[in-house]
């Protein structure tokens, strides 16, 4: 019954979302909170997706153990909902049944977000219900009308049970929506562009598309969401194929892109030649085979960064391919001709690679920067070019036969001559060729500096390791938390 005292009539907000963690409540918990949900008269944002079995393991969690229990309690949220008519946002997770919906759209007419996620009994006729198309006699004689017109975003992941027609009555009567997510929503409009619809007719208004598996980032797929929703602002792909790029390439107002299974970067300039402009944030994880000129690209097109994550799967899948027209005649070839001594050729090479780099500007509004087994020539085309990082990530695999390519003090040395770090943060190194002296300089330079980790695998003995942590802890006035 502590639940009975913590939960506030007052409430505008009661949020109850998933963990990143595992989740071990007290035995009766979830009973208690929605038991009190019917004394939070002015909710606008409830949130109960932390409730559910994909929240709560099964020995923990009150409702999976008895189907009448369950029901019991999908009963009482739909009590309590028939009280709610300010929400604006609801998260139900699987705790959701038809007659649910039916409660929500004769009761929240002003709702904005909704979100459940199967497995849960909701069928073609609680998507009826949400957009008021069952209209009763009574509605008809009280002159209401019921459904949620104004939804932005839906949610109605692993719902099995919905067919592709509803989905299509969704992305039709929603003239607001922006984002709907469902594991066929790319069939969905794959029927709708083949039965002769067009952007102008329907005026599809979605900012965001989630390509969970591989058929909803196929590049047909991607040709008719670049048709049918050309406004899109947000794309999530699991994966790429040879052509993905191409149709990526007719989007122009995309701000966020993540990519999580990268097999080649090559044709990926089109893209960035299209919307890099406007990238705010860029992801490429997993990739297998990155080239130099890549990163050069984004330099060139994509100035208004403020997050970039680019993840090689190893130090072998990097390459110097286009970087000759970037660096001219002092290619990598004429510079390794003019010297002798292999040290003052690499040497020389980082020089003159952050001088031509300076051509193409800085990347002003960078702050977060997370790089993972990125090459020589892609760091120096890169970080010397951030001045205003907040957080740092740099990782390079730790086996002994994919140490870190070239990369050692003296080379971030050059970087810091370039790049003071003077608005940095939070930085992580896992690097085994770094030493004491490239900690030094962040502890004594970077003012802004309140946390370095992962100094246990550079090449950092625990002797210097203890005095580095005395001198962050004793820095003033902002002390650095070393994280061995």
């Amino acid at each position: 019954m502590d639940v009975w005292v913590l939960v506030h009539p007052g409430f505008k907000k009661l949020e109850l979302g998933r963990r990143d963690d595992r989740y071990y409540p007290l035995p009766n918990t979830h009973k208690s909170i929605i038991d009190c949900l019917y004394r939070c008269k002015y909710l606008e944002e409830l949130n109960l997706s932390g409730l559910d079995e994909h929240s709560t393991p099964p020995d923990y969690n009150d409702f999976v153990q008895c189907s009448d229990t369950r029901e019991h309690y999908a009963n009482i949220i739909e009590d309590a909902i028939r009280e709610l008519p300010y929400l604006t946002s609801i998260n139900l997770g699987t705790l959701v049944n038809n007659n649910i919906i039916r409660v929500i759209s004769n009761t929240c007419t002003n709702l904005r977000k909704f979100r459940i996620r199967g497995p849960a009994p909701v069928s073609d006729l609680g998507i009826k219900y949400l957009l008021g198309l069952n209209e009763t006699a009574e509605d008809i004689v009280r002159k209401r009308k019921p459904g949620c017109s104004k939804l932005e975003v839906v949610d109605l992941t692993d719902i099995e049970k919905l067919s592709l027609h509803s989905l299509t009555l969704l992305l039709i009567h929603l003239q607001n929506l922006r984002i709907l997510e469902h594991n066929h929503i790319h069939e969905a409009l794959w029927l709708m562009h083949k039965t002769g619809m067009s952007s102008e007719l329907l005026n599809l208004k979605l900012t965001g598309y989630n390509g969970r598996g591989p058929s909803q980032c196929s590049p047909q797929y991607l040709e008719v969401l670049a048709a049918l929703c050309a406004k899109i602002e947000k794309m999530h792909l699991c994966m790429t194929f040879p052509e993905t790029f191409f149709p990526l390439s007719r989007f122009r107002e995309i701000s966020d892109l993540s990519i999580y299974r990268v097999s080649s970067v090559e044709n990926f300039d089109l893209p960035l030649m299209a919307f890099g402009g406007k990238l705010v944030k860029l992801e490429l994880k997993n990739c297998t085979n990155f080239q130099s000129g890549t990163a050069l690209n984004i330099r060139k097109y994509c100035v208004n960064l403020r997050s970039l994550n680019l993840e090689i799967d190893s130090t072998d899948a990097n390459s110097n391919a286009g970087l000759s027209e970037a660096l001219g005649e002092q290619n990598v070839h004429v510079l390794q001709n003019q010297v002798s001594n292999l040290q003052e050729k690499l040497s020389t090479l980082q020089m003159t690679m952050i001088s031509v780099m300076n051509k193409y500007g800085d990347l002003p509004r960078l702050e977060e920067l997370k790089l993972k087994n990125l090459s020589m020539g892609s760091l120096l085309i890169l970080l010397p070019f951030a001045p205003n990082l907040v957080k740092l990530s740099l990782k390079y695999s730790l086996r002994n036969d994919e140490g870190a390519p070239n990369l050692s003090d003296s080379l971030f040395q050059k970087i810091f001559e370039k790049n003071t770090f003077s608005k940095v943060q939070h930085i992580e190194i896992w690097c085994k060729t770094l030493s004491i002296r490239t900690a030094e300089w962040f502890v004594h330079n970077c003012k802004e500096l309140t946390s370095l980790k992962s100094l246990s695998f550079w090449n950092v003995n625990e002797e210097e390791q203890v005095q580095l942590w005395r001198e962050g802890r004793r820095r003033t006035p902002v002390p650095v938390e070393i994280d061995f």
